[in-house]
């Protein structure tokens, strides 16, 4: 879906990178789900975009697809961006394939020709040609997220948003749409795509993002640092987090959150680099808290505290 200028949008120079966020904010409802969030996506590039669910992750690429309008901040894109963007939710309609892809195609300023061209090839591409006739409504979940995979590749995007793409697929079509991404980048195609399992991030990413409660905790530019550093996650209680806000500016800290449904009562869950972690004990222990745990994490075990929460959060937009 192409980003037409509006509220808070404005053109990027052609030499720019293709879409940026600037101090991005966005509020439902009184609650604020984005909060300042600023980040540039280069052509070529792929960018994985982490978080807990609720952490806005869905409404940051619904914002870069040109959804939803922002409540503050600003988005600068390349003139004429051409997006596509499979949401993480695609329902199981009445249509077959070839009706709801014509009917995209035709949307995306297609021709009947091309239409029918790309179509043949994307379904052929994720083992769909022989479903192709059939109402989509009887389609497993595996089989809608390849419908919706393909819509978005119909027209050939400069800027790939992807809402947790491997959801529902078998290993054998995870493989295969890896293998794309890879040959979409080195076309010149950006991707920014959500995940929760770190081998994807691993396989796929230049670039990381990560988000908590709406906020940007980390970026990272190359995996490789984060994938080898350890960290250690620290349980406490009898402390507020409003007391800690200071500690977000201090070296090694990456993130804190609230943790409830493990423990007798509300604690807080505090991941810092392995190397501080002994700094951030004493800290806790000097204003009065108690530690309940602490949990060394290496490699990827850092990278999925911010991915699968000990805690489910449940609810809200993500």
């Amino acid at each position: 879906m192409g980003i037409k200028t509006g509220k808070g949008i404005v053109e990027s120079p052609a030499e720019a990178a293709c879409a940026e966020l600037e101090a991005v904010s966005k509020m439902y409802t009184g609650h604020m789900v984005l909060q300042e969030v600023s980040m540039s996506i280069w052509p070529g590039n792929i960018t994985a975009l982490i978080g807990r669910n609720g952490s806005g992750k869905s409404t940051l690429l619904s914002i870069l697809a040109g959804l939803v309008q922002v409540t503050s901040g600003a988005i600068r894109r390349k003139a004429d961006l051409v997006i596509g963007y499979a949401p993480e939710a695609f329902p199981g309609l009445k249509f077959t394939p070839e009706q709801y892809l014509r009917s995209m195609g035709r949307i995306r300023g297609l021709s009947a020709r091309e239409i029918e061209v790309r179509m043949a090839e994307l379904l052929e591409l994720f083992h769909l040609a022989p479903f192709r006739g059939q109402p989509m409504n009887n389609f497993s979940k595996g089989m809608l997220q390849k419908i919706n995979l393909i819509q978005s590749l119909l027209v050939e995007p400069e800027l790939l948003l992807l809402d947790e793409p491997m959801s529902g697929l078998d290993l054998s079509a995870q493989n295969m749409l890896v293998q794309l991404l890879r040959e979409r980048k080195e076309q010149g195609t950006a991707v920014v795509f959500s995940v929760h399992e770190p081998q994807w991030v691993e396989a796929l990413a230049d670039h990381l993002h990560i988000l908590q409660a709406g906020r940007t905790v980390r970026m990272q530019q190359g995996i490789q640092e984060l994938s080898a550093r350890p960290t250690t996650y620290i349980v406490f209680k009898h402390l507020q987090e409003e007391e800690l806000c200071q500690w977000r500016d201090q070296p090694g800290f990456l993130s804190l959150q609230v943790v409830t449904e493990l423990h007798d009562q509300p604690c807080l869950g505090l991941t810092v680099d392995a190397a501080v972690s002994d700094a951030y004990l004493r800290q806790v222990l000097e204003r009065g808290g108690s530690v309940v745990s602490v949990e060394p994490c290496d490699g990827w075990s850092g990278l999925e505290l911010w991915m699968n929460p000990k805690t489910p959060e449940g609810g809200g937009k993500s």
